[in-house]
């Protein structure tokens, strides 16, 4: 076929948008996973409580009232994922005060917060501190105050999360990688088949190239709480409505949630049959194996690459699809016509 920069830039707005939807239902997968193991980012905060205090001060700190007053809801208990610096430092220095209590009597001539400090100072001799001993000691010793030992504890603290936060992001992008993976060998999207039946099938690219359109102008595909998701649920009957109003207030059950997200993902997937995409491992005769035209050796090039293209998620790839078919727009102009839409 004869090519030409409208004909590529088609082809380049319907991959694009290929991906967007495709980063869409991974997103949702993902959220959806998250949903059931939301208790992940609870763990990753009680191990590195467990890291950083050691076994038994660790159970002494989640089990102190101002500690376990957060992990109740009125739906029962439920683990902190999230704990604040001051939150960290105000329990962390009660343990720290009552352990040099138990040594021995504190200096009697100091009062207030400087007792405070003199009891956490002897608290570094009693045996229950022997993990904390050397994050704690070098903070006492550069302090001169309460007020300058809280104040370090908590930018150490702020630091220490920092990494924890490093950790918890790792273990959500291997998640979503592992999910990128798995929708891409289940639908068989094969950037380089896709390329190919853009490039040669004008029906199908003109089709992808009017929904990436009418996506640019309503924001049909975009995430959870978009109106034609709602829509959807209207049109379903779905006993999800209610639920789903009440998700825009933030007040959702664990188990509502993931109701939701469960009839999102399926809303998804039902915009991406709507594509009619040659995917799938389905052929036109009924028959199971790859597409017409599609060579195995190839296609594992292509699943690679539609796993980068899917990584950098679906706000990238919207705002690249913004960008093209503003292109697209101004390059159709007819002469004189300063409005795109005319």
């Amino acid at each position: 076929m004869h090519l030409n920069l409208p004909t590529l830039l088609d082809v380049a707005i319907g991959l694009i948008f290929i991906f967007f939807v495709f980063s869409i239902f991974v997103s949702g997968v993902v959220e959806l996973i998250n949903t059931l193991f939301q208790s992940k980012r609870a763990e990753f905060l009680r191990l590195a409580i467990d890291k950083l205090l050691g076994a038994s001060l660790a159970d002494a700190f989640f089990s102190h009232r101002l500690t376990s007053i957060k992990q109740q809801d009125y739906r029962g208990l439920k683990p902190i994922s999230y704990l604040s610096a001051d939150s960290f430092s105000t329990v962390l220095i009660d343990l720290l005060s009552k352990a040099g209590h138990k040594v021995g009597p504190v200096d009697a001539t100091a009062v207030g917060t400087t007792q405070t400090l003199a009891a956490i100072r002897q608290g570094m001799e009693h045996g229950s501190l022997a993990d904390v001993k050397e994050l704690i000691e070098p903070m006492l010793a550069k302090s001169d105050s309460f007020q300058s030992f809280k104040d370090a504890l908590e930018r150490w603290y702020n630091g220490y999360m920092e990494q924890v936060s490093g950790w918890y992001k790792r273990y959500a992008q291997g998640v979503a990688w592992l999910v990128s993976l798995v929708v891409v060998l289940v639908f068989n999207v094969d950037t380089i088949y896709l390329t190919n039946r853009l490039f040669n099938d004008t029906d199908l690219r003109g089709r992808l190239v009017a929904d990436a359109i009418n996506a640019t102008k309503t924001g049909k595909a975009t995430y959870g709480k978009d109106r034609a998701f709602i829509d959807y649920l209207v049109d379903n009957k779905s006993a999800v409505l209610n639920t789903t109003k009440s998700a825009l207030k933030d007040t959702l059950t664990d188990s509502e949630k993931l109701m939701v997200q469960s009839a999102y993902v399926k809303f998804v997937q039902g915009q991406i049959d709507e594509l009619q995409l040659p995917i799938s491992w389905k052929q036109g005769d009924g028959k199971w194996g790859f597409q017409p035209g599609q060579e195995w050796y190839v296609a594992i090039v292509g699943w690679v690459l539609t796993m980068a293209a899917l990584s950098f998620g679906a706000p990238f790839w919207f705002d690249l699809l913004l960008k093209l078919v503003n292109i697209r727009n101004t390059a159709r102009r007819p002469p004189g016509n300063p409005d795109p839409t005319k």
